[in-house]
């Protein structure tokens, strides 16, 4: 009998010294957790709750356990620019109606992802909407002002993943707009080049003509071209019965032009004179017609 009661003391010495020490455990994780929220080191605080409610099923530990798990998702999603997701997670920590510390250590964290959620969605918003606007100038080959708007973006510092993916592709049409100018640059050079050759060749064209111009007026006309300046001159018709012909040169070098009629005296035999209109002097260089005998 007093060795079963002696047995029996132990047993309940063992389990009140395992309890202590498993409280004792419990109590240290439980802390060692609050205290990595405390410091946002939300992975380590999973780890420690972990622990503690291995050592000890409360509903302490598993709301501390959730809670961790609920903020360490949310800063996630907020990184990932999942900003709807980060402000959910957040808001069921902000209004959550349990009392516990780790609530209150995490409930003005959760607020200040919210707010950090919010401001980072329409700071990228405004760096989309911004650049668009760039994509437009640069498509209206405003390179200068595409380039700062893009300079603006790129310059932008944070660690949330789309604001750096934003950036990145800000600095892509950066250097596009830079590329873009020197290409546009270089192609309006080379047409301003083809367009002062086509004027130089327009003006040697022109020059050409002129020399060509000026050397047909130098140039003494024919005897026929004499007889037509005379015709023009008198207003004679070529198919009138009026002759028009070269006769001789003058002591000045003018063409002497004879113009004359056949004049029909006998109309069966056909037979005729000639009956002259007149004479005129053509200068053969100045083109110009005057009557001989003035």
């Amino acid at each position: 009998m007093k060795q079963r009661n002696l047995f029996f003391y132990i047993l309940i010495f063992a389990m009140m010294f395992l309890f202590g020490c498993t409280s004792k455990e419990y109590k240290s994780n439980m802390e060692s957790g609050i205290e990595a929220l405390k410091k946002e080191q939300y992975s380590d605080a999973i780890l420690f709750f972990n622990k503690a409610l291995h050592e000890k099923n409360t509903e302490e530990a598993q709301l501390a356990l959730d809670l961790s798990k609920q903020i360490k998702d949310s800063v996630a999603a907020l990184e990932k620019g999942e900003f709807e997701t980060a402000i959910s997670l957040a808001e069921k920590i902000k209004n959550s109606n349990e009392t516990s510390k780790v609530l209150d250590i995490l409930k003005p964290k959760a607020e200040k992802i919210i707010e950090e959620a919010e401001k980072t969605s329409t700071a990228l918003k405004e760096m989309e909407s911004e650049l668009e606007s760039g994509k437009a100038l640069l498509e209206e080959n405003k390179f200068d002002e595409a380039f700062a708007i893009f300079k603006k973006i790129a310059e932008t510092t944070s660690n949330n993943e789309k604001i750096v993916s934003a950036t990145k592709n800000a600095e892509q049409f950066m250097n596009q707009a830079a590329a873009a100018k020197n290409q546009y640059l270089q192609e309006q050079e080379k047409k301003l080049q083809e367009e002062r050759q086509k004027a130089e060749e327009a003006k040697k064209r022109k020059e050409e003509q002129k020399k060509a111009e000026e050397s047909k007026k130098s140039r003494p006309i024919s005897h026929t071209e004499a007889e037509q300046l005379v015709r023009e001159y008198l207003k004679i018709e070529n198919t009138s019965n009026v002759y028009v012909e070269y006769d001789h040169d003058n002591e000045k070098g003018e063409y002497i032009i004879h113009v004359y009629e056949i004049v029909i005296s006998d109309p069966e035999t056909k037979e005729g004179h000639t009956s002259t209109w007149g004479w005129y002097a053509v200068d053969p260089v100045k083109k110009v017609v005057r009557d001989a005998f003035e």
